[in-house]
């Protein structure tokens, strides 16, 4: 059997499965999942369980693809992910055609990476293995291996309409656009060459032809508070909030007392948890939601201290990053 990780028949079989119709639902399969037997040897792989996508695990194989998966969910118009999408050798429908309530006749296909390489002149570039076929010369013959990508984003738009952006991350700008070092271009030489720069290309044209537009998202741009500061509040916003409605919208009235009077949050929490009125866990579940779902507007682009007073938002994060959720470049 061949390696889980390189390319080989036993991955493209898995990965011509798992993708085959890929759905925006609970069952939507990753190409690879964030287990030791899949996720690249000296990855940092995550799975997270977001309230946004229900009923499985999103599944990250770096730190960098965290960072951007944490910014994408905080944004209230995202309604969908596809993570570790295979961008296939064929050609697939429109991401959007299981999307529920999409009717997929108007929306242009995915044409499919032999044809956007050959279109480009980079058909040697692409990843093969050989399978057996007797009907072949030799007994067996090529197949195209698919290319995985890193986040889709399904995003309404203020008007009510769907539509994609591809984000692809990596941990900086120049990432993109990292030569190939020689004593690696020694070792794929007669193979596919990784060169960054082709396969990038190719996946930008991949999704233009669907008019599906793709960011090149360097982690480093995101601010390194913001990005703190979204992966704990990431980890409070699902979490069961034992009290009726009523009682949390008062905690976040006087939350937001707090916000606005410069008094540590952490003061509140003393004398409510003091007077055993609530837990010291619900209250920070109510704060740490308040501020994820944007009904308390705190600055993050510095650190959130409970012990210290939180800062009202001067910039909004969703206006700074907002041009990696456009349809169109801002």
């Amino acid at each position: 059997m061949g390696s889980a990780r390189g390319p080989s028949l036993v991955r493209l079989r898995t990965i011509l499965k798992r993708q085959a119709n890929p759905s925006w639902g609970s069952d939507y399969e990753p190409s690879i999942r964030a287990v030791r037997e899949e996720a690249p040897k000296f990855s940092h792989a995550f799975r997270l369980s977001a309230a946004k996508v229900q009923g499985r695990d999103i599944h990250l194989l770096s730190e960098q693809e965290s960072f951007a998966a944490y910014l994408g969910l905080y944004h209230p118009n995202v309604v969908g992910l596809q993570e570790q999408r295979a961008l296939m050798p064929d050609m697939r429908p429109h991401p959007l055609h299981s999307f529920p309530g999409i009717i997929g006749g108007g929306l242009s296909p995915l044409k499919g990476m032999i044809d956007v390489a050959e279109r480009l002149g980079y058909l040697n570039v692409l990843p093969r293995v050989w399978v057996p076929d007797a009907e072949y010369e030799g007994g067996r013959r090529e197949l195209v291996f698919p290319y995985v990508g890193d986040l889709l984003w399904a995003i309404r738009s203020d008007s009510g309409r769907v539509y994609c952006v591809n984000w692809t991350v990596k941990d900086s700008e120049i990432a993109f656009k990292r030569p190939l070092k020689p004593e690696r271009l020694a070792l794929v030489r007669n193979q596919h060459p990784t060169g960054v720069l082709p396969r990038h290309e190719m996946e930008h044209t991949y999704y233009g032809n669907a008019g599906i537009r793709t960011i090149f998202l360097a982690a480093d741009s995101i601010n390194e508070d913001v990005r703190s500061n979204l992966r704990h509040l990431f980890g409070h916003h699902r979490l069961i909030v034992e009290l009726p409605l009523d009682e949390q919208e008062e905690l976040l009235t006087r939350f937001r007392h707090c916000l606005d009077t410069g008094a540590p949050p952490s003061d509140l929490i003393a004398r409510l948890t003091g007077a055993g009125k609530y837990s010291e866990e619900d209250c920070k579940n109510i704060l740490f939601q308040g501020i994820w779902f944007r009904k308390l507007r705190v600055d993050l682009f510095r650190p959130i201290l409970i012990n210290r007073p939180l800062r009202p938002e001067t910039k909004d994060v969703l206006v700074k990053y907002g041009d990696w959720f456009s349809e169109s470049p801002c």
